[in-house]
């Protein structure tokens, strides 16, 4: 069982360095078996097809991004500087990655539908963390929440165009600069609203 382990593991790293060079389009199930010194036979005994493989590969992105915010949620923190820890380090781990990066590029430059529909689930998934969260902190009558949703959504698209398009666009901002506009400018009516 655990040689089987293993080799699913090794399929998974090296589809993993294939897709972050070669995009979605790009890669080839002869490739990822390039990568990994085995015959692409062997891939098919583990995963199905290429989409199985990127979809497993998507998944433990996804499950890595759950573990940075339940790593990052300290319950003796306020809810400001929660938010800013999980949304700073999601998008900070989301700019890094290579896998993310290379789809990134794959959708502005090709539009190909895997890599824009493996975007839109991780975002899914970054917002569905940040919607608990929120809801959290709401029960425990932190922050007015009406809409846990949307809000967890706009949090989510206004730190990411902080983060990612203000940068691209003027110059780039420190951590600290990132956390005083956010807090300042977007957290702020969620947690002085007069509802609480």
């Amino acid at each position: 069982m655990r040689m089987v382990k293993n080799k699913r593991q090794k399929i998974l790293d090296a589809a993993t360095a294939t897709f972050s060079e070669y995009g979605y389009k790009g890669t080839t199930m002869d490739k990822v078996a390039a990568a990994a010194h085995i015959g692409k036979g062997t891939i098919y005994t583990a995963f199905k097809n290429k989409e199985e493989l990127f979809n497993a590969i998507l998944q433990n992105i996804i499950e890595d991004m759950a573990y940075i915010c339940h790593q990052y949620i300290d319950p003796a923190k306020g809810v400001k500087e929660n938010i800013n820890n999980v949304l700073y380090e999601l998008l900070t781990y989301r700019k890094k990655h290579q896998f993310l990066q290379k789809l990134s590029e794959e959708v502005t430059w090709s539009g190909t539908i895997h890599a824009h529909n493996a975007l839109k689930r991780v975002e899914k998934a970054i917002v569905e963390y940040l919607k608990q969260l929120l809801i959290h902190a709401h029960t425990q009558r932190k922050i007015y929440l009406s809409t846990p949703e949307i809000t967890a959504f706009l949090l989510y698209k206004q730190y990411m165009t902080l983060v990612v398009e203000f940068e691209k666009d003027y110059y780039s901002l420190s951590k600290e600069e990132i956390i005083h506009i956010f807090n300042n400018h977007i957290l702020f009516s969620l947690i002085h609203n007069k509802e609480i």
